[in-house]
């Protein structure tokens, strides 16, 4: 086989195409740059603590009472997600001038309980504005207050704690650009050298065929 495609002949025809695996370096590198260049995206939380705990009196335990309390949390935040405790806070938000559908609302909402507390943690997330995060919170705390209670016969009043004032700014920043852009190049380059190769056995496989 005359025409055999050797390394020294690969080499060179990687060297008559550097000029395109160069170029591919370059838009793989620029492309990762442009994606990660981007500004980071800031959305806002506001949150609000109720305090949900029975006084049981007769109780002779104290601890037993606190943990008995403590096991029923769970429960309460199971039910905070009901549509009636949404909808109206739903009702409430649209006389504020908030636009917000009752879906909205369940997925923005998220019920927590602190550590060795009685307390239930409530916090809206993902709001493009602090003020509406304010107002949304401050809402389904009241109604879960209200109707809470009307869910669970045994459930205790839910005492709410003072009302959200600010709102949070989250950032979600993004990658390093220049980090993004040295993996965009050597992607690129790799790729470029590939396809180089493969084109040269295809071109040598031609050139031996005829």
């Amino acid at each position: 086989m005359d025409n055999q495609f050797t390394i020294t002949d690969l080499i060179k025809h990687m060297l008559r195409n550097a000029w395109w695996i160069i170029v591919l370096g370059i838009i793989g590198g620029g492309a990762m740059y442009v994606m990660n260049k981007q500004p980071a995206v800031t959305s806002y939380s506001a949150s609000r603590n109720m305090y949900v705990g029975k006084s049981d009196s007769d109780v002779k335990d104290p601890n037993s009472r606190i943990m008995g309390n403590s096991w029923m949390l769970k429960t309460y935040r199971s039910i905070g997600k009901d549509r009636q405790i949404i909808e109206p806070a739903v009702k409430q938000l649209k006389k504020q001038h908030v636009k917000v559908t009752a879906n909205e609302l369940r997925q923005a909402i998220s019920l927590s309980t602190p550590d060795s507390t009685l307390l239930i943690d409530a916090q809206v997330h993902g709001i493009k504005k602090g003020n509406q995060a304010v107002k949304m919170v401050n809402a389904y705390t009241d109604s879960f207050a209200v109707n809470g209670p009307k869910l669970i016969s045994n459930m205790p009043q839910p005492e709410l704690m003072s009302a959200a004032k600010k709102a949070r700014a989250d950032s979600i920043v993004s990658g390093s650009p220049k980090k993004s852009a040295a993996f965009g190049l050597v992607a690129g380059v790799a790729l470029g050298i590939v396809l180089a190769f493969f084109t040269g056995i295809f071109k040598n496989f031609k050139t031996t065929k005829a």
